[in-house]
């Protein structure tokens, strides 16, 4: 039995768990970071998180101060949790100031009001200990379930179209939801409005199942590793040999092998991502190339 303390969301929470899948910026500073929801609630269809769009915003400067007052009656209730202004919009200085006046926490989102929203409800839905959404690529390459993840804008549906060019199957892009199955075992698959489709900076939304074909799809797969792709530092002093072992990434109380990979300018990242995959699979069979290694010069220095 979960207590009514227990099932309170904040906003806060609701913002750290959501700002990569939904792409938000507070427009709000902190304000109303501490409004509270039932979190029980949120796993229902009616949400209590406004998505407001470019219209929206346009219907409502053309009305009269008397008929705006009613309409922010109307679609801002005591329950309503934050807003949300969908389609890269802004608002407007005058309707801005109305609601904070309310206390009420805003974000702007570069995404259209129907993805939005879509990706708020996946959200929502995988408030449960077997399902969670996680921001990400998700694609299968020799055998194995691969999830890429790492900071916006490092180029993680660049490296995964140049992976399906290369033949790879292609299961979701920025937006995985991921299920516990029998066993532990953690399955992703993509929301259904997105399915099949990518988002690439300069290309805009494209179709991979009408580009590569339907052999280039997969509905859903079991995760079997996480390629982090994080920035590299000049600085930073880097295991050459390999010998440390994968990192664990843990989504759903299950650890899954990490690999962090480096990015920089003149790196061939999808290579490496292809390597690193098969690189697992040998050392799952027994074979570690550095520890090979490190016995050949063990045993040519004992010779001598």
């Amino acid at each position: 039995m979960v207590s009514e303390k227990e099932s309170q969301f904040e906003v806060r929470e609701f913002y750290k768990k959501t700002k990569d899948i939904l792409k938000l910026r507070p427009g709000s500073g902190k304000i109303g970071f501490s409004r509270k929801t039932a979190q029980p609630s949120l796993q229902k269809d009616h949400s209590p998180v406004q998505v407001w769009s470019a219209r929206d915003i346009k219907d409502m400067q053309n009305l009269s101060t008397r008929k705006r007052k009613e309409f922010f009656s109307e679609r801002i209730k005591d329950e309503t949790f934050c807003l949300i202004l969908a389609d890269g919009r802004a608002f407007p200085l005058d309707i801005k100031e109305e609601i904070k006046k309310r206390r009420l926490a805003f974000f702007y989102s570069d995404l259209s009001q129907n993805i939005c929203r879509e990706r708020m409800k996946s959200f929502f839905l995988s408030l449960s200990p077997s399902q969670i959404i996680t921001s990400g690529e998700l694609l299968y390459i020799s055998g194995l379930g691969i999830l890429i993840v790492g900071e916006s804008g490092i180029g993680k549906s660049e490296i995964a179209l140049e992976l399906v060019s290369r033949g790879y199957h292609f299961i979701c892009d920025d937006v995985v939801q991921v299920k516990k199955g029998a066993g532990g075992k953690l399955v992703g698959s993509a929301p259904p409005l997105t399915r099949n489709f990518m988002e690439i900076r300069g290309l805009g939304i494209i179709n991979i199942k009408e580009i590569f074909g339907a052999e280039s799809i997969k509905k859903q797969i079991e995760i079997n590793l996480v390629i982090r792709l994080k920035k590299m530092h000049r600085l930073k002093e880097y295991d050459r040999l390999g010998l440390k072992f994968p990192e664990d990434y843990e989504i759903l109380g299950e650890k899954i092998p990490q690999i962090n990979i480096p990015v920089a300018p003149g790196r061939n990242i999808a290579t490496l991502i292809e390597v690193a995959c098969k690189t697992h699979i040998l050392k799952e069979k027994g074979y570690h190339a550095p520890l090979d290694i490190v016995r050949k010069l063990n045993r040519a220095l004992s010779v001598r």
